[in-house]
């Protein structure tokens, strides 16, 4: 049998010349220093599978099952990807230059390297069920930030529209304007930036009844109800290694503007409802779309980028 993108491979010793049936090899990629990795495609379903070789040697058929030594080389092999991701672009405002990117690897091998490089050099993210932010009171972030009574509730309960995706902020409860939206399989995700502070809003097509996961990665928190939520912080960071455009997305959006609720749905608001006299002269009014709670003061500074890093760093050092 003649396997041309497993030329000179090598499983336990020997050369690979049988498959199990209906897989075959799609591609095979260089990803750092001597590790590369062979995508696999079952033609009944499409399903896709990873070989990861180091040199001609199969070492795993996922990175999670990796010898710990050899991933440990493999992950810190990618750090000059994921760290300037994770610091800045993740949940901070963009960094001065955009560093290398994975966009000629597969989408599979560049989710198994993200989800497994933030689980394991990142701070670790909190995982919280949407029922917590019922309750309407005010909830501390690990960072020592806090989100105001009832904004995470209002946050949730926002819906998608056809025009621009509008929400009330959780930090300052000012309006934001979606800055970029883009696809991970069934996850529609959308990123928001207050001031230096990076949020996300994150809908399952496939679990349409369930509300938005919300990611706050300087904190690092996570609300969800959704049963991948786990995943959802490595696919975010594996799609901007894939996506150097990113950037250039970001840069160019659009601020919030008063006239985008004449054309979109704005969602997670609670605004001010004036009475007959005054509801002719609140159509022009900037200040009747906003929130009728006014922020209160902000307890902490908006968090930096180098704060994150900072945390990560301390991290670090544990490999």
């Amino acid at each position: 049998m003649t396997l041309p993108l497993l030329d000179g491979v090598k499983l336990d010793g020997f050369p690979v010349e049988q498959l199990y049936p209906g897989w075959s090899p799609s591609s095979r990629d260089v990803v750092a220093d001597d590790f590369s990795v062979v995508v696999f495609k079952e033609d009944a379903t499409g399903k896709q599978a990873c070989w990861w070789l180091e040199g001609d040697d199969y070492r795993a058929s996922h990175i999670l099952t990796l010898d710990e030594s050899v991933r440990k080389r493999l992950l810190v092999a990618m750090d000059g990807v994921f760290w300037p991701l994770a610091t800045g672009v993740l949940g901070a405002p963009l960094p001065p230059q955009v560093g290398p990117s994975c966009e000629t690897l597969p989408e599979i091998a560049v989710n198994e390297l993200s989800g497994s490089w933030i689980g394991g050099f990142a701070p670790h993210t909190l995982l919280l069920p949407s029922g917590h932010a019922d309750s309407g009171e005010a909830l501390p972030c690990p960072n020592g930030r806090q989100i105001g009574e009832n904004r995470i509730t209002a946050l949730l309960a926002a819906q998608r529209g056809h025009g621009p995706l509008i929400v009330s902020s959780p930090f300052t409860a000012l309006p934001l304007l979606a800055q970029i939206t883009f696809q991970m399989g069934s996850f529609s995700v959308s990123r928001f930036q207050d001031a230096d502070t990076v949020f996300y809003l994150i809908w399952n097509k496939a679990l349409p009844a369930l509300r938005p996961s919300f990611y706050y990665p300087d904190a690092p928190m996570l609300i969800s109800d959704d049963p991948a939520a786990a995943m959802i912080p490595g696919l975010i960071l594996g799609w901007y290694a894939r996506h150097p455009e990113h950037a250039s997305l970001i840069q160019e959006a659009r601020p919030f503007r008063a006239e985008d609720f004449g054309v979109g749905q704005a969602s997670g608001f609670r605004p001010n409802i004036p009475d007959e006299a005054s509801q002719s002269s609140a159509v022009t009014s900037v200040s009747s779309f906003i929130p009728a709670e006014q922020p209160p003061p902000i307890s902490h500074p908006p968090v930096s980028g180098q704060r994150l890093k900072s945390r990560i760093k301390s991290l670090f050092s544990r490999r």
